[in-house]
């Protein structure tokens, strides 16, 4: 621990056992400032900066060090940014957290990965639910029609899984890439441990649809399962380039 470190304690969220990262700046004399919620029950309730002893900061949670994204100011100046807010009032969990605070002192930019993890996640599987779902509709079309009719049934099941696999690939994607990120690994490992995640999981559904037809159905499914999710990563990565976030802008009050 050191003057002007950007400190992280895991939490559970309430009544869960989805856990978060709280994050605040170390002082160096034993306090911690960071941006909290008046009242942990309701975090869209508002909040403030505030200045409290590491203990408090931590409670029964290991208190460890973080150095992503990388500090673009030294640490003297990384606490000092962060007690001139102390007392700031404004708290929002998705455009307005601790780690928004946290990662505006040390590099003058407002980000929060946890936020990033979730809202690429939900943009990916609203892009994956709706190509399915045009699929399913192309399908049921003339073209979609002969090639169930010459191909067989394992096309219509195969059109059927395409939506329920792209929600639980992702849901599988999210969780692995959240749960990696939580443990301290870079947002480049814990987003590739994602995607494997989301591929795997995709192949599995398709195999299971595959079972009715055999061995050969099985592998079927798999390979397409597969396919579909590299086709629909390549897809977002192609049109969903990441927003850009603001300037060395401070957090502003509420």
């Amino acid at each position: 621990m050191g003057r002007g470190n950007r400190l992280v304690v895991e939490h559970k969220v309430a009544g869960s056992a989805v856990t978060y990262l709280h994050h605040g700046i170390d002082v160096g004399d034993g306090t911690v400032v960071h941006a909290r919620p008046d009242d942990l029950r309701r975090p869209f309730g508002g909040g403030r900066v505030v200045r409290t002893s590491l203990a408090e900061f931590a409670g029964s949670a290991a208190v460890r060090e973080v150095d992503e994204p990388p500090a673009v100011f030294p640490p003297a100046e990384v606490a000092a940014r962060a007690l001139r807010y102390q007392g700031r009032p404004g708290y929002c969990p998705v455009v307005d957290n601790c780690e928004h605070f946290t990662t505006w002192c040390a590099t003058g930019l407002r980000q929060s990965r946890q936020v990033d993890i979730v809202v690429s996640r939900l943009h990916a599987a609203a892009a994956r639910t709706s190509g399915a779902l045009a699929t399913r509709m192309a399908a049921r079309g003339a073209v979609g029609s002969v090639l169930c009719t010459v191909v067989g049934a394992g096309v219509r099941g195969g059109v059927r899984t395409l939506v329920p696999a792209a929600l639980a690939a992702e849901a599988a994607a999210l969780a692995v890439e959240w749960r990696l990120h939580q443990h301290g690994h870079s947002a480049l490992a814990s987003r590739r441990a994602g995607e494997s995640a989301g591929l795997v999981t995709s192949a599995a559904v398709f195999a299971v649809s595959g079972l009715p037809a055999g061995p050969l159905g099985v592998l079927a499914g798999a390979l397409a399962g597969a396919a579909a999710w590299a086709v629909g990563s390549a897809a977002s990565a192609f049109s969903g380039s990441r927003s850009a976030h603001p300037a060395a802008t401070p957090p502003a009050a509420r």
